[in-house]
Order: C-alpha cells, then sequence, then structure tokens
C-alpha cells in the first residue's frame, strides 16, 4: 500500500500542506503520525477521502456539512440525501445574497439620480432584507412529515387531512389541478411540497417532465422510488433551490395553509422567480380563513402582472389559477 508525506500528498490534490492540516485539525482526516517525529503520512483510502472533502469544498459546502456528508458515504441513500440538503442550504444562500445585491444595485442607483447618499434609503433596504431573511428562516417543520411518510406512504397527505377533507374531495382536487395546468408533452413543470408524490404521478401521466421539492427526506424517498423519472429535490417553498425562469408551469396542493401570510408572500415571489414568461401556477388548498387565503393570493398574481381564475372545487377546498402575462 502506498504510503506519502504531506508534501507529496499536498502537490497531489493541487492544495497546500497547511489545507491538509487545517482538515486534520477539524477531524476530516485522521492521517498516520510517525511515533518518533510525529511526521504525518496519508494512506491511499487517506487521498481518495480528501478527493471528496475538497470536491466538496470547491462546491461551497461548509465543513460542518463535509463532515456528515463523509460519515455517509457507506449508504448511499443517506449519502444522497445529506447532499440534497447542503444543497438547500446552499440555495438558500445563494438566494439571500442574490436579494442582498439586488438590493444594494437599487439603493446605489437611487443615490446616482439623486446625488445624495441617503441614509434612510440604506436604512430601509437592510431592514427589508432583515425581514426576508427572517421570514425564509422562520420555516419549521411542525408536523413532522419524515415520521409519517414513515408510517403512511403513499397516504401521507390524506392523513395529514384526516377529518378536513374526504378522500374523493382529495383526488378531485388533484385532478381538477392537473386540468388547470394541462400539460404539454415534455414541458418543464415544477410541483412545490409534493408529497408523496400523487399529484406528481398525475403530472408525469399527462406528459409533463417535472422536477419536485419537497423539504421531508422520507417524502422524497418514496418519490423517488415511485417515480424515477420525476427530478425531486430536498428544499422547501421559501427558498426554492432552483435557478431562476425555469418552469413553464408550477403546481402546489395542500400545502400553502401550512405557511402565515408573511411566508405565502415569500413562496409567492419564489414561485415567480422560476416561472418563465407566460407560464402558469395551479394552487389547490384547503379552504381556510373563509377563502381569504386564496384571495389574498390572487391579489398579489394581479399586483405582480397575473391574469387569475379562482374556483371553488368543493366545500372544503379551493383553487388558485395565475397566468403569468
Amino acid at each position: 500500500m502506498m504510503i506519502i508525506r504531506v508534501h507529496e500528498a499536498a502537490r497531489q490534490l493541487g492544495v497546500t500542506p497547511r489545507t491538509l492540516r487545517f482538515y486534520e485539525e477539524k477531524g476530516l482526516i485522521q492521517p498516520q503520525k510517525a511515533p518518533e517525529n510525529k511526521y504525518r503520512s496519508y494512506s491511499e483510502q487517506d487521498l481518495t477521502r480528501l478527493r471528496w472533502i475538497i470536491s466538496l469544498r470547491e462546491l461551497g459546502m461548509p465543513l460542518s456539512s463535509i463532515q456528515e456528508t463523509i460519515s455517509r458515504m457507506n449508504d448511499t441513500d443517506i449519502f444522497i440525501r445529506t447532499l440534497d440538503s447542503a444543497r438547500s442550504n446552499l440555495y438558500e444562500q445563494w438566494i439571500t445574497a442574490t436579494k442582498a445585491l439586488q438590493a444594494l444595485d437599487e439603493t446605489i442607483s437611487e443615490w446616482q439620480r439623486s446625488r445624495n447618499p441617503d441614509l434612510e434609503r440604506l436604512e430601509h433596504a437592510a431592514d427589508e432584507m432583515k425581514r426576508s431573511r427572517m421570514i425564509r428562516a422562520s420555516w419549521s417543520d411542525q408536523w413532522n412529515y419524515d415520521e409519517m411518510a414513515l408510517l403512511h406512504g403513499n397516504d401521507t397527505p390524506l392523513a395529514a387531512l384526516q377529518g378536513v377533507l374526504e378522500e374523493d374531495q382529495y383526488y378531485q382536487a388533484l385532478i381538477r389541478t392537473v386540468e388547470w395546468i394541462d400539460p404539454v408533452s415534455n414541458e418543464p413543470g415544477l410541483e412545490l411540497a409534493s408529497g408523496s408524490g400523487n399529484l406528481s404521478a398525475l403530472l408525469v401521466q399527462a406528459g409533463a417532465s417535472l422536477t419536485a421539492v419537497e423539504q421531508s427526506a422520507e417524502m422524497i424517498a418514496i418519490v423517488r422510488r415511485r417515480l424515477p423519472s420525476v427530478d425531486a429535490k430536498q428544499g422547501n417553498m421559501l427558498s426554492l433551490p432552483l435557478a431562476a425562469h425555469s418552469f413553464s408551469f408550477i403546481a402546489c396542493s395542500f400545502a400553502m395553509h401550512h405557511l402565515d401570510h408573511a411566508q405565502q408572500e415569500v413562496a409567492l415571489e419564489e414561485m415567480d422567480r422560476v416561472l418563465l414568461s407566460g407560464g402558469r401556477i395551479a394552487i389547490s388548498d384547503v379552504t381556510t380563513n373563509n377563502g381569504k387565503d386564496s384571495l389574498q393570493q390572487a391579489d398579489w398574481f394581479r399586483r405582480h402582472g397575473y391574469s387569475v381564475v379562482t374556483e371553488s372545487l368543493n366545500s372544503a377546498s379551493q383553487l388558485v389559477f395565475a397566468s403569468k402575462i
């Protein structure tokens, strides 16, 4: 078995010896040390582990996530789940940074127009950024959907809606959502809060090329087993781990009622960010606050240049359909 010293290991890996010592200090690697002089020696296994560490670090993953990810390498499913979670966190950071740059650009432009670097304008931009960041950070799974997915499998959405919606009402709402979306063959579409994939299955059957975002790792595992053609990603509606202007349609069923008003507005902003011009959005959900949530969603869409239709699906659910003009 080949054993090399720290300088040769660093040369082969394209990093500095100091970097390798840093990874050792953080507990990511444990090279052998000669008892007489403490010189570090690296085996082929050490070098392979370091290649993983260096690559993940170059892709922007924090060391704490790398430690967890590397420790799960022997279980492929868990390893990929850990990477999913790290990817979602990176996207959240990217979205925050993008919004900060946008706010700073707008502030600088205003200063250039007025020829007055106004502190109040800067403070307003900072306050808006802080508010947006706090709303995004407020998301949490209060319902333990991972455990529910293990208990109920494909029927998890129905279990979550027990006492609120009958099974036939639930499936009628999903069918109507697909009818409003009316996917074209191979059209790039997105489903948010996909759960166990009940709506996903109908959209795929209708011909869509579907990406699904779901915050529960166990739910994602169900979707991947059930619908291998779906590109399932871990994330939540407040920070979609997706590039802007990527989808022709967005579908979301029985999820928005989990968000408060401020969170819903951020979720709608995220939908708008990833939707292509001319795209469409269908949101079906339980009737809450005497229909007030749907009215507020419809109003948000109209204020942002969408044409909107609302429909009462049954006594317990309703739908908002918006088309991006």
